[in-house]
């Protein structure tokens, strides 16, 4: 019961206007908008199959929130469950922002929460120009090729401008996986068992002083 009545007050307020006085538990769901932090985040296709996701949940919702109850408590067991972690998802914030200093241990928990669910970023995420190299320095760019290709390859664009080295290091890097130590996860421990582990990168990456850019320390960004 305690889980219908919280489906019912996260769903009362994720899919209804004005839904927030439609329930009697005190919880007020909140969702990030990140496409003021991540450029064209709203054209992946993680972001548009959890709004495929949405739109399907909303097509079921009844028309009327008054009938929220008898529709979330009718659910099967399975459908119960879908729609919590759905409800639930709208909630993640896992923004790692350079003025919010009193956030450690909220992205330490959105740490394990990528770990528990073997979040990989690179089926979601690929350095461009637009998502990343324009947005970091020069030093940063050469840092991301060196890592990943070596410093031969780094060499081959240190003497570029910005904007050509940008570009090169988009093409050079496609295709390779690499990702920059804010979008790396942990190893789940379950899949030790079934696969080797790759190796580690290095997270030795400059601190950056923009929103769009790395840290040393290396907490994921979650996808939904």
């Amino acid at each position: 019961m305690a889980l219908i009545a919280v489906n019912h007050a996260l769903a009362a307020q994720t899919f209804y206007r004005g839904g927030g006085d439609a329930h009697c538990l005190e919880i007020r769901p909140i969702s990030a908008s990140l496409g003021g932090h991540a450029d064209g985040i709203e054209d992946t296709a993680a972001a548009k199959m959890l709004a495929d996701r949405h739109a399907g949940w909303a097509a079921d919702m009844p028309r009327d929130v008054a009938d929220l109850w008898g529709f979330v408590a009718g659910l099967d067991h399975a459908s119960v469950m879908a729609l919590f972690a759905h409800c639930a998802a709208q909630t993640v914030n896992a923004l790692k922002l350079p003025w919010e200093q009193n956030k450690r241990h909220a992205l330490e928990t959105a740490n394990r929460l990528a770990t528990a669910v073997a979040l990989d970023m690179t089926a979601h995420w690929t350095p461009t120009v637009r998502a990343y190299f324009g947005r970091v320095t020069k030093a940063q760019i050469l840092a991301a090729v060196r890592e990943a290709l070596g410093d031969e390859a780094a060499e081959r664009i240190a003497d570029k401008k910005k904007p050509e080295m940008a570009e090169k290091a988009e093409q050079l890097l496609a295709g390779t996986g690499w990702l920059p130590p804010l979008l790396r996860t942990k190893r789940p421990a379950w899949l030790d068992d079934e696969q080797p582990e790759a190796p580690a990168m290095a997270e030795d990456m400059p601190e950056a002083n923009s929103a769009g850019s790395v840290e040393d320390e290396p907490f994921p960004v979650a996808a939904e």
